[in-house]
């Protein structure tokens, strides 16, 4: 039997897709699961925000994800993101990227 990776760690820039707000702010995703990931934003949020990204995948397509605020982290500063409910062809892309990265978490300053 294989064992499935619960949670990728990554350090992949992602793109807000919020186009209402016209201010673009830095945002990196350093951990992903299927059911959310962490975020790190050079911006102040609050808890239950929604939130909406492009993630960007092999062969220059991206994956558009929604979900919300659910915690703040200090240190490393950021926040957790509770996903949305996603479509079977989302879930199957999102699977593929996370069986594709690290299990374990990056080096820091490396």
């Amino acid at each position: 039997m294989i064992a499935r990776k619960i949670r990728a760690y990554v350090e992949i820039p992602v793109s807000p897709a919020n186009m209402e707000n016209p201010i673009r702010y830095a945002m990196t995703i350093m951990n992903i699961s299927l059911s959310g990931c962490f975020m790190k934003i050079n911006q102040g949020l609050e808890i239950g925000t929604p939130i909406s990204f492009s993630l960007p995948l092999q062969g220059g397509q991206t994956l558009h994800l929604w979900g919300a605020i659910a915690r703040e982290q200090e240190t490393p500063h950021g926040y957790g993101i509770i996903f949305n409910a996603m479509t079977e062809d989302e879930r199957r892309e999102l699977a593929l990227l996370i069986a594709d990265s690290n299990e374990q978490p990056l080096a820091q300053g490396i």
